[in-house]
């Protein structure tokens, strides 16, 4: 069991491309390019695509990976948006995986009526190397990227109320402390009221800490030395990203997906990530805050996103439940 055991195989299967002059410094697309401050022709009747899109992050920061690409309707009223945030273990991925290799992702969401922004960030160095980038930075930078979102909306013809937060993988602890400590969307000039729900599939970092020790002797315990060298190896250094360290304020409606088969046998990726999933969603309930669960048994960790939106898939209509459920 190698490391892309927690990141999805044929998403998760590359760095980031770095933003060129261009697109770092207002929208291009592949069929037609507009400044940034112009609004967006609405004209013709298909969606557009605007990519690698340059957004800003705080002076003396790498704006490298600080890219995302934009779909969104031909119609001009404001359309609420959804950030998808992607795999990879947090030291990989991009923001391509979701229009590559899940085909049906994004259409999904626009039949649904929302914008879709898929997100690069900067990533964290590999174990063996010293950490350069903790997800704690990685969250800070998807809050800027989401207050550049809202900057633009009118040139996007986006609404600033009612964003979805989706993360795949290590991209659903992203949202998930996103949605819990309010000091990134602070940090970023925003409101807590700018997210109206995340939406995490399979992952199990809900609460390092205990995550880790479920990890030990289990299938997937070779990765505990790449989670110690995300998160610290002390208690108080791990649950300073967790998000169920952040239960007594704010927190956003949270849906957390599980897949994987073998749930109830301690040591298995359905067992780990179930188990993890339902520990955070109670310690949210018992804070009086809107969380829910739905598992997957005949789900992978890959099929699970490879498959999301397409008719009848079982994770996708728990989603849709879920948003439909919301105030």
């Amino acid at each position: 069991m190698t490391l892309h055991y927690w990141s999805l195989v044929l998403l998760a299967c590359g760095q980031p491309e770095a933003a060129d002059n261009d697109s770092a410094q207002g929208p291009i697309s592949e069929s037609h390019s507009t400044d940034s401050g112009d609004s967006v022709d609405s004209g013709d009747s298909e969606p557009s695509e605007w990519l690698n899109l340059g957004y800003e992050l705080p002076t003396g920061i790498d704006p490298s990976y600080a890219t995302l690409d934009l779909y969104i309707d031909s119609d001009s009223s404001p359309q609420p948006l959804v950030l998808l945030i992607h795999g990879g273990s947090w030291v990989s991925g991009d923001k391509s995986n979701f229009s590559q290799a899940a085909p049906a992702f994004i259409p999904w969401w626009q039949e649904r009526g929302y914008a879709v922004a898929a997100v690069n960030f900067r990533l964290a160095s590999p174990v063996a190397e010293p950490l350069n980038v903790s997800p704690k930075d990685q969250a800070a930078d998807i809050a800027h990227a989401l207050a550049w979102l809202h900057a633009q909306s009118e040139t996007y013809h986006l609404s600033t109320e009612g964003t979805v937060l989706l993360g795949y993988s290590s991209g659903a602890h992203l949202v998930a402390l996103l949605g819990s400590d309010g000091t990134y969307l602070e940090n970023a000039g925003l409101s807590e009221n700018s997210i109206r729900a995340t939406v995490s599939l399979d992952v199990h970092a809900y609460d390092v800490p205990y995550a880790l020790s479920l990890m030990v002797d289990s299938e997937v315990e070779q990765n505990i030395p790449l989670i110690e060298h995300l998160f610290g190896t002390t208690e108080t250094e791990q649950l300073s990203a967790s998000p169920i360290a952040f239960t007594d304020g704010w927190v956003a409606p949270a849906m957390l997906v599980s897949v994987g088969p073998q749930i109830t046998e301690p040591g298995t990726h359905g067992y780990i990530v179930h188990t993890t999933a339902n520990h955070y969603a109670a310690a949210l309930q018992d804070a009086g805050h809107q969380a829910s669960t739905f598992h997957d048994e005949t789900e992978s960790h890959d099929s699970l996103a490879i498959g999301f939106g397409v008719e009848d898939d079982a994770v996708t209509q728990a989603v849709g439940a879920f948003l439909d459920s919301l105030p």
